[in-house]
């Protein structure tokens, strides 16, 4: 295992007798629990990187041998943490295997795709003929009749039968042939929606611009590295300018507000208008809710001012974590490439679930296909494993970015790091794969538990409850809640893990105490630091959109320029989103951070790894300076 930081032999610690001691009662406090009963409770808390003595002593850059710090912070020397959720998660993945072997065997893919007939014979395909004799009709070779004929009637479908091809009076559709009547009434619908040549002139405006959509996605990139740069160097400004516009407006809202309950006191005094047809009381009410709300407003700008001040060198410590780590930008490219390949696996999952089942005969002795309560239970399966699989990607994401940043963190002499991005990633790998997947299977289930109240909640449509209704909604937006709840505590659980090397539970305690001990701090970063994070994604959109308007503009033989432009803008928001989600985890690790080493360290005895900047808003914060000036003068 890793002992020290890889930074050059000058700063190689040698471990003393005592060291190796605690080394060798931390394994055995490791082992301990494979010896005894309760061995599958002890799995999950596996790792015991809370120990003092698995951490590595912080280091001055001019010394090589460890200082008398009693704290240590950032854990080199780590163990695998939460390996049963990891072999849950193996388990759940191996389960689904064996229930798609379940669903090839009673499934053909192709009856989604090219639809059977009346016997369950697959058009286009070579289907299999079936032992009882009730369905005597299914079988054949019907290779030479790819095309399924549906005969719709008001009351349903009539009749299916696979055709080699589609009759004058029909037009062909997904390979299935309907009747000209429900072209007609879509065709009518498109041009009642005068959209009969908005399909054509749409793919010609974009085979014309495609140069300038890539000139557009080209700058939407530059303009998400330049504000980047703008939040390091500018963010007071754009802060700034956020909280006094906050205020103005809230200031004019309520004067506004107040003077036409005037107008409208002075007009209905002198009985220029009729009194039912006043609007003194709406006014009344407005005026003392903006007021309301413009005192909480300056209060809570009052309260947290030196706070803001924190979230403005969040900012600046966040571009130099940038600037030393440029690697952390490019963690959305794969991120996403997992997730859209899991997305297509999902839809090919799907489409096996949805033509499995068992044959049937239904009342017009027409062949279908019922699903059973495995099937139905391996659709709700594929779905769960869906959102398991996108936040277990996220959670990956989420704890290469906290290895690199805590590693960048807790290091003096940031000159001498090397690769701490391809670290973090080692990390992941070796030891913190089961803390990923804990969190991953608890907002998945959550996940299902909302998608199956949605479900019930589309069922019960048809039925006018209210009280059923409400019961739901409120159903829906207690578990919406919990789960941004959860996911917000659960990045912070990551990043605790990063730094101490501890389990998932421990990591979520860590966070929930270091979270609480600095309320108000979070609330500033979570809501000023969110919206000027919204404000650059909003910069970066309106940029592009504004110039794929100049270059439409000069652009010949367009017939809707607002299609392209607004491809452009999605685009824009894509990669400003990808880039800015990435500095937010950033931002976020180094708040934990900056926790972590107030608690730690008193900056005197136990020197800050913090930066100068981050030490203004401690409470020994002139005493620490004065520290880290005589050291240097010494030095």
């Amino acid at each position: 295992m890793e002992l020290v930081e890889e930074t050059g032999t000058s700063e190689a610690v040698n471990l003393s007798e005592s060291d190796q001691e605690d080394k060798r009662g931390c394994l055995s406090h490791c082992l301990e629990p494979l010896l005894k009963d309760s061995t599958i409770l002890e799995m999950v808390c596996c790792g015991c990187g809370d120990e003092p003595s698995r951490k590595v002593e912080p280091t001055t850059p001019d010394q090589g041998s460890p200082t008398s710090y009693s704290e240590k912070i950032f854990v080199k020397d780590r163990s695998c943490t939460d390996i049963l959720a990891l072999i849950v998660l193996l388990i759940l993945v191996g389960g689904f295997i064996f229930m798609m072997t379940n669903v090839a065997k009673k499934g053909d893919i192709y009856r989604v795709i090219n639809g059977y007939d009346d016997w369950g014979n697959v058009c286009g395909r070579v289907t299999s003929f079936e032992s009882d004799p009730k369905f005597h009709g299914k079988g054949g070779d019907y290779t030479k009749k790819p095309y399924l004929d549906i005969d719709i009637e008001s009351t349903g479908v009539k009749k299916r039968t696979c055709v080699t091809n589609c009759t004058p009076n029909e037009f062909k559709f997904l390979n299935r042939c309907l009747h000209k009547k429900v072209s007609d009434t879509i065709s009518s619908l498109i041009r009642t929606l005068r959209l009969d040549s908005f399909y054509n002139d749409a793919v010609t405006d974009l085979g014309i611009a495609w140069h300038e959509l890539i000139y557009l996605l080209l700058i939407s990139l530059a303009l998400s590295l330049g504000i980047l740069v703008a939040f390091r160097y500018m963010v007071q400004y754009v802060i700034y300018i956020v909280l006094i516009g906050a205020v103005l407006a809230c200031i004019g809202g309520t004067t506004y507000l107040w003077l036409a309950w005037y107008q409208e006191k002075k007009s209905l005094d002198r009985q220029e208008i009729d009194p039912e047809d006043s609007s003194l009381q709406p006014y009344f009410i407005y005026a003392i809710i903006m007021s309301v709300v413009t005192v909480i407003v300056l209060l809570v700008i009052l309260v947290m001012r030196k706070r803001i001040e924190l979230v403005m060198q969040l900012f600046r410590e966040a571009g130099k974590a940038v600037c030393a780590m440029p690697a952390l930008l490019f963690q959305p490219i794969y991120t996403y490439l997992f997730i859209g390949f899991t997305v297509v696996a999902w839809i090919y999952c799907m489409l096996w679930i949805e033509s499995a089942g068992d044959i049937y005969l239904n009342k017009k002795n027409h062949v279908h296909f019922k699903k059973d309560a495995l099937l139905i239970a391996t659709r709700w399966y594929n779905l769960f494993l869906f959102f398991v699989a996108c936040e277990f990607y996220l959670g990956c994401q989420h704890m290469v970015v906290a290895c690199a940043v805590a590693r960048w963190f807790f290091t003096r002499d940031k000159r001498r790091l090397s690769l701490p991005v391809v670290k973090g990633f080692g990390y992941l790998i070796r030891y913190h794969m089961g803390t990923v997947a804990f969190g991953a299977l608890i907002i998945g289930i959550v996940r299902l538990i909302r998608a199956m109240i949605s479900f019930v909640q589309n069922h019960l449509k048809q039925y006018d409850n209210a009280v059923v209704k409400g019961i739901i909604w409120c159903c829906q937006c207690c578990l919406w809640c919990f789960e941004c709840a959860l996911k917000f505590l659960t990045r912070n659980a990551y990043i605790e893990t990063a730094i101490y090397g501890c389990n998932f539970c421990t990591g979520g305690r860590k966070a929930f105490q270091a979270l609480s001990s600095n309320i108000l701090r979070v609330a500033a970063i979570n809501s000023v630091g969110d919206f000027v994070l919204f404000l650059g994604k909003v910069l970066v959109v309106t940029l592009t959109v504004i110039s794929g308007i100049y270059l439409m503009q000069k652009k010949e033989g367009l017939n809707h320029p607002w299609i392209p432009i607004t491809l452009a803008g999605i685009f824009a928001f894509l990669v400003a989103h990808c880039f800015i989600s990435i500095y937010e985890m950033i931002i976020d690790t180094i708040f934990l951070c900056f926790c972590e080493d107030c608690e730690k360290n008193d900056g005197i005895s136990r020197p800050y790894f913090m930066s100068r900047g981050l030490m203004e808003f401690v409470e020994n914060s002139k005493k620490a300076l004065r520290e880290l000036e005589q050291g240097s003068a010494a030095a």
